[in-house]
């Protein structure tokens, strides 16, 4: 019995054992690397194409905002989020891989950078990357190569500037202590070794990789100018496809601050609120050599900027002097209104050239001669002051519907931000916001002088309301400084067409609105989900706090401007026409004395170029730029012309004295301003 009952036993065991479900194996934590490999610099990308022959959805990353510095780079990566280089109060220090006293090893000077970081007007934390995954009971590891610098070490440190895991040896036994040191480590950092050897070593890597394994690689940041990096991401669902992110909604291009979040959202954490940066996906659009294609156009838009604006200018001039031995002094006038009108026009044929991608002597003569030319026809056939109003409208609605196409038109135009420079990827940026602004103004005051002043109140408050709408919106122009700088002049050129003397309660009134219309743009935003950058700050960040910090930091970037000593001179000597040109108003704007609504536009001009120099963080530019503008409005108002344009000979009959020219405006006189 004893024998049956053990024999029961065991078989009973074993059945349980055999019908028992089996244990489920112990959970595989996720685990990501990002990898700088250095490669030579060249023209074609050819770290692109290697990437994409190995599956990895492919692009290009923007470094740094501005001015470009390595280590900068490597702290944005590391903390996720970034402030101009100018709003830092001194340089970023040398960034070296130590071993500790204690036997780890840590990254000597990252105390200096967290410091100079507190400093800025920014909330910008240095290593926050690497503390969050250690927070969360991660590890990190940096992995390199023996006889090189490890700034790149810089990304795996945490907020006390010390690495968890280091392996550091020669190239061949790179792959092997890289896979080592993987496997027990949630996020791994690794200088790869140079060109092909480390393109070797990569497809050890990969080989070994396990499915679930996130692998970004970027081409290591190298010295000198800035460059776009070429990049690519393999892992769930990054394969093979175009990589994307938010934060530049430009597919193909990706910021160094997508990269932190993308690492901890794989990992399964939680991103910080502090880190900006947004989470990098994929998508099925072109091919890598459409990609380059893309960027390529990038790195010719700054190159071709200064060219356009220099030879315009001169082209000008022979077209002044053409006319003055043509026609005599009223050549000038000609000239003047051609100059202002072809200048309305020249944003819009810069997004002509931005959709043709033409070599660099033709763009510039299509802007140049184009916009003259275009200049020349309207002035012929449309009646003075009207004549502002077409250009105006034609640009303004090529503007809106590109922004909501994704604005690739502006970005890859001269006259557009430019997406390489890392301020702005998408919309309006600060130059093309005021350009954009005082083409509203303008052409607004030159299409409501057919209208009663009443209407012409209304008509400003309807526009400047729409077209800060556009420009501001985070679904379209995502530009909140737009905001500002059109409801401070749409509200000067509505007090200018009052027609009686300024009350306190006007001003006050009028001083609310750019604050009205910002609130009024949050609410937009919400509504619509356009995540742009302010209603995040808003909503997510620290409310008051955060606004006064991007306050200061964009008017310590704007006084930046003001070192160079030719940006300093033009701008005072631009105060110092502006003060002059509102002493003499009466006189220098006598032409407009029966035409207030645009004189009104001329006013918004002024409060709208102030607004926006105080509100951006480039304000000199912007103020040079706005008083090109105006000084070319007062030139055209001031060379109203006496009868229809002819440029060619002057009849023989034509009478010496001035010719009365029709009204097109049923206003009648009234006080200058």
């Amino acid at each position: 019995m004893r024998r049956i009952a053990a024999f029961g036993a065991v078989f009973g065991a074993l059945a349980g054992l055999a019908g028992s479900p089996a244990t489920a194996p112990a959970q595989v934590r996720p685990r990501a690397l990002i990898a700088f490999l250095p490669t030579q610099p060249a023209p074609k990308m050819p770290l692109l194409f290697d990437l994409a022959e190995r599956d990895f959805s492919y692009g290009v990353t923007s470094p740094t905002i501005g001015a470009y510095f390595k280590r900068q780079m490597l702290l944005d990566i590391s903390q996720g989020t970034r402030i101009a280089n100018h709003a830092y109060p001194r340089d970023a220090q040398r960034l070296d891989l130590v071993a500790e006293p204690s036997g780890g090893w840590g990254v000597k000077g990252m105390g200096a950078a967290t410091r100079r970081a507190r400093d800025a007007p920014g909330d910008v934390v240095p290593g926050l990357l690497a503390s969050t995954v250690e927070r969360h009971g991660g590890t990190v590891g940096y992995v390199g190569v023996v006889g090189v610098e490890q700034t790149e070490a810089t990304v795996a440190a945490n907020r006390a500037g010390i690495v968890q895991h280091v392996s550091l040896g020669t190239i061949g036994t790179f792959a092997e202590r890289a896979l080592r040191l993987w496997d027990r480590s949630s996020l791994l950092v690794a200088r790869f070794p140079d060109d092909e050897a480390g393109l070797a070593a990569l497809d050890r890597v990969l080989a070994a990789r396990r499915p679930d394994d996130l692998i970004i690689v970027v081409r290591a940041a190298p010295a000198g100018r800035a460059r776009l990096l070429p990049t690519g991401m393999l892992g769930p669902g990054q394969k093979g496809k175009v990589i994307y992110s938010d934060t530049t909604r430009r597919v193909g291009l990706v910021a160094a601050t997508d990269f932190a979040p993308t690492l901890l959202d794989h990992l399964g954490v939680a991103i910080p609120k502090k880190m900006e940066g947004r989470v990098i996906h994929s998508r099925s659009d072109g091919s890598p050599e459409t990609v380059r294609q893309r960027m390529a156009r990038l790195d010719v838009i700054l190159g071709r900027r200064a060219p356009a604006i220099v030879d315009g200018f001169l082209a000008f001039c022979l077209l002044a002097l053409a006319l003055r031995l043509r026609r005599g002094p009223r050549g000038i006038g000609d000239a003047v209104r051609i100059g202002f009108l072809g200048a309305l026009w020249l944003p819009g044929l810069s997004l002509l050239t931005a959709a043709l991608l033409p070599p660099r002597l033709v763009e510039v003569a299509i802007l140049v001669v184009g916009s003259l030319v275009l200049g020349w026809i309207v002035d012929r056939a449309v009646p003075w002051p009207l004549a502002p109003a077409v250009p105006a409208a034609v640009i303004f609605a090529a503007y809106t519907i590109d922004l909501a196409r994704g604005s690739p038109w502006i970005g890859a135009s001269l006259a557009g931000p430019n997406p390489k420079g890392g301020a702005r990827f998408f919309g309006i940026g600060n130059e093309l916001e005021i350009i954009l602004s005082l083409e509203v103004l303008f052409g607004m005051g030159a299409l409501l002088s057919v209208v009663e002043r009443r209407y012409a109140r209304h008509g400003f408050i309807a526009g400047t309301a729409i077209a800060a709408l556009v420009i501001g919106a985070g679904r379209l122009g995502a530009d909140v400084g737009g905001v500002v700088t059109l409801g401070a002049g749409g509200a000067a050129a509505v007090l200018a067409l009052l027609g009686r003397r300024l009350t306190r309660r006007d001003v006050l009134i009028a001083a609310a609105v750019p604050i009205a219309a910002v609130g009024a743009l949050v609410g937009v935003d919400l509504v619509t989900s356009g995540g742009a950058h302010l209603t995040r700050t808003v909503v997510h960040g620290n409310g008051v706090g955060d606004l006064l910090e991007i306050v200061k930091r964009r008017l310590i970037i704007s006084a930046t401007g003001l070192k160079r000593l030719t940006t300093a001179i033009t701008c005072a000597i631009g105060v110092l026409l502006l003060y002059v040109g509102v002493r003499r108003r009466a006189s220098i704007f006598a032409p407009l004395r029966d035409q207030p609504a645009f004189m009104a536009g001329i006013w918004g001009a002024l409060a709208a170029t102030i607004a926006c120099t105080l509100a951006n963080d480039s304000g000199p530019l912007i103020f040079e730029a706005g008083l090109l503008m105006m000084l070319l409005a007062a030139g055209y108002a001031r060379s109203r012309p006496e009868r229809s344009v002819d440029y060619g000979e002057e009849p023989a009959d034509v009478p010496k004295e001035p010719a009365r020219v029709p009204k097109i405006s049923p206003v009648g006189r009234a006080p200058v301003g």
